[in-house]
């Protein structure tokens, strides 16, 4: 299936739909177990209905990144040639972070951060920047409200903004000013239907309970050894790529470094990968690069096929 999806054929997007209907089948038959969505968003609770339109909208959700992410791809010049592994890797590894269940606002962060990398990927040496980087600003205030712990990227994307082209005092504002529109207009709205109040608490600061969390573990191990694969692949592919290339990657690695110390303090404290399913878009890049390297790739193979198994096994396996 690998090497299906590697290849330059726009028709096995057509899969993705199945292979996504394998999970909402494997959740519906799955034996219970307690979902920890202590994330709720900054202004709503996620709600476990189990229905039928929260099952449709968490998996067109989930097709719709998939194609959005494997389109930023192929539109930026990672590869030579159009590929759709990009696709695979995230219907894969997401339902195992994600649960199709219950409707929260973690698929929408991960929308508006991929809609983010694509705005920011247009940004060139020698071109006028600044409406790009408003509209950065704008899409990534939105992820913030449906994730608030994002606001420690605000830096992050800052910086990102520098990286391609010099730093300009005007941008950074700019970029500042597009993250604050969205959260103006809506706090403006609360206030005046007199529905100013939040949904969401900070956590408690111990250790999660890792009796409630052995679901989790085989997750969190697959996850970093297949970002290990990666990482091992990319180095030797940026000594031969391009300067935007290796500019690019150098941004997604920025990124990435972000959402890892997120995720994994949101897992220390929590037990839950909520926030760590969003390093799933920088990765699914570095791991196409170490599907095609001659030294990794049998091995990212290996262990990107445990964790497919893995991803659809675990709904009939009982942890508690």
């Amino acid at each position: 299936m690998i090497r299906l999806f590697l290849d330059n054929r726009t028709a096995v997007l057509l899969l993705l739909p199945f292979i996504i209907g394998l999970y909402v089948i494997g959740t519906v038959f799955s034996v219970d177990q307690e979902h920890l969505q202590r994330a709720n968003g900054m202004f709503f609770y996620p709600t476990e209905t189990g229905g039928f339109w929260t099952y449709f909208i968490q998996s067109f959700l989930i097709l719709s990144n998939a194609v959005l992410l494997n389109a930023v791809f192929n539109s930026h010049e990672f590869l030579d040639k159009n590929t759709y592994i990009i696709s695979l890797i995230y219907v894969v590894m997401t339902p195992m972070f994600v649960p199709l269940n219950q409707f929260s606002p973690v698929l929408f962060a991960h929308f508006f951060m991929i809609a983010t990398l694509s705005v920011i990927f247009h940004l060139k040496q020698n071109t006028d920047g600044k409406m790009t980087v408003f509209n950065a600003g704008v899409l990534i205030s939105f992820a913030i409200i449906a994730l608030p712990y994002l606001l420690i990227l605000i830096p992050f994307i800052l910086i990102m903004n520098v990286i391609i082209r010099p730093f300009l005092w005007r941008e950074l504002f700019l970029c500042l000013a597009g993250m604050s529109i969205p959260l103006i207009y809506y706090f403006s709205y609360l206030f005046l239907f007199d529905q100013f109040q939040f949904h969401w608490s900070f956590p408690n600061w111990s250790f999660h309970q890792y009796s409630k969390a052995w679901n989790e573990y085989p997750m969190a191990i697959l996850f970093f050894i297949l970002l290990l694969i990666s990482l091992f692949s990319l180095g030797a592919r940026m000594l031969k790529s391009s300067l935007r290339l290796k500019k690019q990657i150098q941004m997604l690695g920025l990124l990435f470094t972000a959402l890892i110390f997120i995720g994994s303090l949101d897992f220390y404290l929590s037990g839950t990968l909520t926030y760590l399913s969003l390093a799933i878009i920088p990765l699914s890049y570095f791991l196409t690069y170490a599907f095609l390297s001659k030294r990794s790739g049998i091995l990212a193979n290996i262990f990107f096929y445990l964790t497919a198994l893995y991803s659809f096994v675990k709904f009939f396996i009982s942890f508690t």
